[in-house]
């Protein structure tokens, strides 16, 4: 039997679900808008035009999943979201092909607008969420979370003392949203300009209005080398994105979250926001839109020990369970 899945996920967060709860395959083909990501099991990556809202790309995408599909004649579909989906699911739907889809961590109350459409128009064979609470209210199944968001499991990491000089990471992720906010709040802490701290930037499309004392800035990066730069980081400041979040827990990462928020013309909604009222822990500090960012010292982060091994946050039950479901003969 063909054991080959295909995979649809949109860069970020999307992606990292992706990844997790499909970890158990031993095949995938994956297609996302980005491509910067390496993984065993990816035996082939497609780069599909990101649609955002116009509807001429929507079609050449529907001829470019048609394209797809014939040549790699996949088992199944799975997607985690992100626009990019829809095309599939529509083929898949008038075809044979079962197309399964997971809804992402991010929607704590409500299904994402993905998810929304392809519920409405009933484009799918399984439909998941990963929230009970968004499960019974919008009649879909729940199988569990594809890592530990909420820091539930007990690890036991292996650490080092940090280096002299203390890097502060800070991320923004893939969105082309401006972020203002957050370098304005950097802009003011004290050691933004003492030479002791290393500063590294992930900037995005944005720009900053003057340079840190020590750093190092940088516009996007490969998921790899962000990993390396989160493992060695006394402290990362990083918006509230799933993808991220997954990544700081892997390092067990002392996190100040900054949810982008649609008020300030942050994000298109308020998910990030949603998604920070669940994940406060006592590695995870969330900023709420009105507070001011606390001052960060440089005794506090030569305090911090480094991880120097990821634990491993994948959800094996529901990644396994997912597997069956996705091998399963469509009826």
């Amino acid at each position: 039997m063909n054991k080959k899945v295909l995979v649809i996920a949109s860069a970020g967060g999307h992606l990292t679900q992706a990844m997790c709860a499909t970890s158990q395959c031993d095949e995938i083909v994956l297609v996302s808008n980005k491509v910067n990501i390496k993984k065993s099991n990816i035996s082939k990556i497609y780069k599909i035009i990101d649609t955002q809202k116009n509807p001429f790309i929507h079609i050449f995408n529907i001829f470019f999943a048609l394209y797809v599909l014939l040549k790699e004649r996949p088992t199944a579909v799975f997607s985690t979201g992100g626009p990019i989906a829809l095309p599939f699911a529509l083929i898949c739907k008038v075809s044979s092909l079962k197309f399964i889809y997971l809804d992402t961590l991010s929607r704590v109350v409500e299904l994402s607008n993905t998810g929304k459409l392809i519920k409405k128009y009933h484009l799918y064979d399984e439909f998941y969420s990963q929230w009970q609470s968004v499960a019974s209210k919008n009649n879909t199944k729940y199988i569990g979370k594809c890592f530990d968001i909420l820091s539930e499991n007990n690890y036991i990491p292996v650490t080092e003392a940090v280096e002299s000089k203390p890097v502060i990471l800070v991320t923004v992720g893939t969105s082309q949203y401006d972020f203002d906010r957050l370098f304005e709040m950097l802009y003011k802490q004290p050691l933004y300009d003492n030479a002791e701290v290393r500063w590294v930037i992930q900037t995005g499309h944005n720009k900053l209005k003057h340079l840190p004392a020590n750093g190092k800035i940088i516009d996007m990066t490969t998921r790899s080398e962000m990993e390396q730069l989160v493992k060695s980081a006394s402290l990362v400041i990083s918006h509230c994105g799933i993808g991220s979040i997954n990544q700081m827990l892997a390092y067990q990462k002392k996190v100040l979250f900054v949810p982008r928020v649609s008020k300030f013309n942050e994000f298109s909604d308020d998910h990030q926001l949603q998604i920070a009222n669940e994940i406060s822990s006592k590695i995870f500090t969330v900023l709420m839109p009105e507070q001011v960012m606390p001052t960060i010292t440089l005794g506090e982060l030569l305090d911090r020990k480094i991880v120097t091994s990821p634990v491993d946050t994948t959800n094996y039950n529901m990644a396994n369970e997912l597997k069956n479901v996705l091998f399963e003969l469509k009826t």
